[in-house]
């Protein structure tokens, strides 16, 4: 089975290398890097961090076949949202971790852009340690940071290397208050979806509940002890998610 698997902000493509150790070996994981994040950090032209842009990722990523899985973590899980509606037929199933189909009002994403538009503004002024200091320290993400050192090492390693005008970057294009509420579109998903959230993370769980009842073939995972980033804190739980609905 082949599975395309987009990380989220301030990650990369690796972050999913202990959901790839935790899969059965004839599992091929494809992990792209997105615009501002790893291998792509050094872009610098506004189109590159386009909708646009991120979509024709996804399009080489998942390639000609119609049997990959799409799997999207957070912003990843918005971007495979958007890029599922725009090619009705090609999944069979979606895994949406921790995602969610964006704001439902204009007024909720114009809040949300001017706040995110504030934190890029901070990122290029202060830089990463203090960025890091307040993103680092959500209620949703403190179950990932109080995982063990040597769990954590690898992802603060990779997480250094960020570019602070990569990730602004990012925020101001693919943002959560920039891109369109999905809300009205999640029937037209007629794939299997996956929602799979942390126990700990209360925000995106309740997301999922209400997400469900719109989606003609949804599931539910709720993992325990797990905040919002499911693929790092218990991988081998989504591994079994993944496995168990072939």
């Amino acid at each position: 089975m082949r599975v395309v698997a987009l990380h989220g902000f301030t990650g990369e493509g690796a972050d999913f290398g202990p959901l790839r150790e935790a899969l059965p070996t004839d599992w091929r994981l494809v992990t792209p890097d997105l615009p501002g994040h790893g291998a792509r950090r050094a872009l610098r032209a506004p189109a590159d961090y386009s909708l646009s842009a991120h979509l024709r990722i996804i399009d080489e990523a998942m390639g000609s076949a119609e049997d990959s899985l799409l799997l999207g973590y957070s912003l990843g899980g918005r971007l495979a949202l958007h890029w599922a509606l725009a090619h009705p037929g090609r999944l069979p199933r979606l895994i949406l971790v921790g995602a969610s189909p964006g704001l439902a009002t204009a007024a909720q994403r114009e809040e949300r852009q001017l706040a995110d538009a504030a934190l890029a503004t901070y990122l290029r002024a202060e830089g990463l340690t203090p960025f890091y200091k307040y993103w680092h320290h959500q209620p949703l993400l403190q179950p990932l940071f109080r995982r063990p050192e040597d769990v954590l090492a690898p992802l603060r390693a990779r997480r250094a290397g960020n570019d602070p005008e990569a990730l602004a970057l990012s925020l101001e294009n693919v943002g959560t208050g920039c891109l369109p509420s999905l809300w009205p579109r999640l029937g037209e998903l007629r794939m299997p979806v996956d929602l799979v959230t942390g126990a700990l993370d209360p925000k995106f769980t309740q997301l999922a509940r209400e997400m469900g009842p719109q989606l003609p073939k949804a599931r539910l995972s709720v993992v325990e002890g797990c905040g919002h980033a499911v693929h790092l804190e218990n991988p081998a739980d989504l591994a079994s998610v993944l496995t168990n609905r072939v």
